[in-house]
């Protein structure tokens, strides 16, 4: 199976058939997708490292609550209060990477999984010297040798490289990355996203304090592209940072491609995302049995006619204990999704046509 990653904002999901009611009445096509009003969730994970093993004391936050995980990488958060289409949840740990991940809420328990990045060092280079980092697999950072401490005072001294790149066919994406692929582009709009591969860059000094690219200057970046992308990656692509603090990734300039490979300028480190933009809709869903009882615990993935080499997979979670997601989706398009059961079974796959319809409404029933 050709594998790429589109985040469609949130949860949604499928059974062994559907029946869609399209909001055909709706014409505002200047439709503006946002984060909703406050709400209160119920939240429960699992925090693991990249070899899927669970990590201890974990410290959670969730809007100002918080909470560490136990023995088993596991954590519970009931009863805060969050945006209906935005909660965004932190984990840290020394020796790992800060993690996170932004739901769409449903009733319920809303679940999620995350994995921690190690803090890997790659090279140690030397400050005023340009030096090129280059992994095996080509991902490329070249430094032009001018580094600053947190409070903005030039740094000499070695520099302790960390990175984490994440191929956009990697099948752990989405426990890897930050938040989700949601993000603000340059006029202020909300916008959902296809990755075309990302990167964290971290920087330690002599003491091991943080370190970032002095001000004025400017690192190149090259990520290779993956090869079942190469057929409908752009020749330049929306470049885009995570604003830890907001949860969201923004827009910020573009990458060019070269053959196999896009090439970015970046004035700062952070995560770094070569992303296709599209315009969202917002899908409704209910699953139910015939007998109306509601079914909650069915995971789902949904994939994008349009996406890369038409078999874009994206792995979405759980349906809630009312058996009903909201998610935001690519609007007009046709859209593909498959339903399994706890144990990974598929249940079926089913057709979902292109609309131009901004709010759309999706019965699923399961016989």
């Amino acid at each position: 199976m050709k594998i790429n990653k589109l985040f469609i904002l949130g949860l949604l999901l499928t059974g062994l058939a559907f029946t869609s009611c399209d909001n055909r009445e709706e014409k505002d096509l200047s439709y503006d997708f946002n984060l909703g009003s406050a709400v209160q969730g119920d939240f429960k994970g699992t925090i693991v490292d990249v070899d899927h093993n669970p990590i201890a004391n974990v410290a959670i936050k969730l809007n100002g609550e918080t909470t560490t995980t136990d023995a088993n990488g596991q954590f519970t958060l009931e009863g805060v209060s969050v945006l209906e289409r935005f909660a965004y949840l932190t984990a840290v740990k020394e020796g790992f990477l800060n993690g996170s991940r932004t739901v769409m809420v449903h009733e319920g328990y809303n679940n999620m999984e995350i994995m921690l990045l190690p803090l890997n060092v790659v090279a140690t280079i030397q400050s005023g010297v340009a030096t090129n980092v280059i992994l095996p697999n080509s991902v490329k950072v070249a430094f032009d040798g001018a580094f600053m401490t947190e409070n903005g005072a030039a740094y000499n001294g070695s520099v302790k490289v960390i990175v984490n790149h994440l191929d956009a066919a990697d099948k752990d994406v989405f426990m890897k990355m930050p938040g989700n692929l949601i993000g603000t582009r340059t006029d202020g709009s909300i916008s959902g996203m296809e990755t075309y591969g990302m990167i964290n860059v971290e920087m330690l000094g002599d003491n091991n304090e943080k370190l970032q690219i002095q001000t004025g200057h400017t690192a190149e970046v090259v990520l290779p592209i993956a090869p079942n992308q190469l057929d409908t990656a752009p020749a330049t692509i929306q470049l885009w940072h995570f604003n830890e603090a907001k949860g969201l990734w923004e827009e910020n300039g573009y990458s060019t491609r070269v053959g196999n490979k896009y090439y970015s300028t970046v004035s700062h480190f952070s995560w770094w995302n070569n992303d296709w933009a599209y315009e969202v809709a917002t899908l409704n869903v209910l699953v139910k049995n015939v007998d109306e009882t509601v079914v909650p615990g069915i995971r789902v993935t949904i994939s994008r006619e349009e996406g890369s080499t038409g078999d874009v997979l994206m792995d979405l979670g759980v349906t809630g204990v009312n058996g009903t997601l909201s998610a935001g989706v690519p609007r007009n398009e046709v859209l593909t999704f498959r339903a399994y059961t706890v144990d990974g079974i598929l249940i079926n796959t089913q057709n979902l046509p292109a609309s131009p319809a901004m709010v759309r409404n999706v019965t699923v029933i399961i016989p």
